[in-house]
């Protein structure tokens, strides 16, 4: 209980001391001043008056007062108070209430609100940001020309973009859910059904593959089936869907390659034309200027042997470039068919210098064949491939090689590889075209000052063929000083077999 005059502390209980850290007799000399931070002695004497005005026996609470502990520290309280008369004098007397820790609990649950508030709205959010990022996706799927079919781990469909159903006749909401070998068949080239453990998706998801592209495990092309029963040749790729390491699904991403079958078969057909319309004027042509050569219709005089020379080299500038650019579109179309057969080194490398012997010895040009200092040695290749391609580097080489200039021939086995390689000493390639000596008409300013009637198609035949037998070519040369084009192709085959078990060449 409080004087109202001189707000000092009149009586008062043990509790309120422990409260406040004090002894009575301390406690006896402290005012309502005295317990009270300073900074809020305003606040509290303002209340103090409001209170000191009220009517006797009026109850009056005072909520979240502000109270400092004899330590300094501060504590709030809730006073319930009421005034007094005794004696003539005019007192307060009040109950002391800590909120100390309902203001904590207080505290904590609106920091709770607040957070669950700010959990809402972010999750409101990003609410928002996956419905914008699902759409931006369906959006993007949909948009994609080529058919794209996912399916999860046990093979049932996930998702089907309209690309996909309209090819296969069926839509997303038809086969959904449902296992992809019962939605289309797939067929190999010759219209046989492919088993379902040979189908490119169940391969993915036995974790067989990683890609497969295009053809069939025997080179030719795929087949899918649509709903009405029709089928459609297909360009694709499937591809595991892993997370960590675990295969948890399949995409099938595919095109109908109809119209490009349709040109294919144009090229093919045209190939064969060209073959013999092209090949057999030529070819007859050649056989009348041998004809007027040999003098059976008659002796030719000096100017006219000339002039028919001149013409029998033109056909055969011709025969070359018709050969050589049917070869080209040949390689191009896929055609040639790839024959493997053991191989001997050395006697490859015989035949190839029994082969150009005569061209080098024209031009006084010397063969040599390293290969003889080194043991004999096999590999596994198309015989026909590996020939053309050497045959290109040896008529190079003698070719833009002068007179007396010599030509090496050699080749190391590595381990599992074998390395060719024909070393001239001729004009050489300028370095700033050596970049595109290997496209097609291309040839080098030099070479073409040298010999002008060159057709550029050489090396660009050479580079297919070796593309074709997984082969690599390469080459070092300056210009003036030579040249050495290389030959890198996977040996293939087991050592020391026997050469009467060979196939001979």
């Amino acid at each position: 209980m409080a004087d109202l005059a001189t707000k000092k502390f009149y009586i008062f209980n043990q509790a309120i001391c422990k409260m406040l850290g004090y002894s009575r007799k301390e406690f006896e000399k402290l005012g309502v001043r005295d317990i009270h931070p300073e900074k809020d002695l305003p606040y509290v004497l303002g209340q103090f008056e409001r209170q000191s005005k009220g009517a006797i026996g009026e109850n009056i609470l005072a909520e979240n007062m502000p109270v400092k502990r004899k330590d300094g520290s501060i504590f709030y309280t809730n006073i319930s108070a009421s005034r007094v008369k005794l004696a003539k004098r005019m007192y307060l007397m009040g109950i002391f209430r800590d909120i100390t820790e309902q203001r904590r609990i207080n505290k904590n649950l609106e920091d709770a609100k607040v957070a669950a508030r700010n959990v809402l709205e972010d999750l409101q959010v990003e609410k928002k940001s996956l419905a914008y990022a699902k759409a931006k996706d369906e959006a993007l799927l949909a948009s994609i020309g080529d058919g794209v079919v996912a399916t999860n781990q046990a093979g049932k469909i996930v998702l089907m973009n309209k690309a996909a159903g309209r090819m296969l006749g069926w839509s997303a909401k038809q086969v959904t859910g449902r296992l992809f070998v019962e939605v289309w068949q797939v067929l190999d080239e010759k219209g046989n059904l492919v088993p379902e453990a040979k189908r490119p998706v169940t391969l993915a998801l036995t974790g067989k593959i990683t890609t497969t592209t295009t053809t069939t495990t025997t080179g030719s092309g795929y087949f899918y089936t649509r709903k009405d029963g029709t089928k459609f040749p297909v360009a694709l790729t499937v591809t595991p869907v892993l997370v960590g390491n675990k295969i948890i699904g399949a995409i099938d991403v595919f095109r109908d390659i109809t119209r490009e079958k349709e040109i294919e078969k144009l090229r093919l057909d045209f190939l064969s034309l060209a073959s013999h319309q092209l090949r057999t004027p030529l070819s007859g042509t050649k056989w009348l200027i041998e004809t007027i050569q040999r003098g059976i219709i008659g002796e030719l005089n000096p100017k006219q042997k000339e002039y028919i020379n001149s013409i029998y080299q033109i056909n055969e500038r011709m025969i070359r470039l018709v050969s050589d650019m049917l070869d080209v579109l040949m390689l191009e179309s896929g055609v040639t068919a790839i024959k493997k057969q053991e191989v001997s080194v050395s006697k490859i490398f015989e035949e190839l210098l029994l082969m150009m012997e005569p061209a080098s010895r024209d031009k006084g040009i010397m063969l040599c064949n390293l290969l003889k200092n080194h043991k004999s040695f096999f590999l596994e290749t198309d015989l026909q491939i590996l020939r053309s391609i050497l045959e290109c580097f040896v008529s190079n080489a003698i070719n833009y090689s002068q007179s007396g200039q010599k030509v090496f021939l050699d080749a190391k086995e590595e381990s599992d590889l074998v390395v060719f390689s024909v070393k001239d000493s001729g004009i050489g390639i300028p370095k700033e075209e050596q970049k595109s000596i290997f496209e097609r008409f291309y040839r080098a300013s030099n070479a073409k000052a040298l010999r002008p009637t060159g057709t550029g198609l050489g090396l660009n035949i050479a580079k297919m063929l070796a593309e074709k037998i997984n082969a690599k070519v390469s080459f070092e040369s300056q210009k003036n000083k030579g040249s050495i084009f290389y030959l890198c192709i996977p040996k293939r085959s087991s050592r020391g077999v026997k050469e009467k078990e060979k196939i001979k060449n």
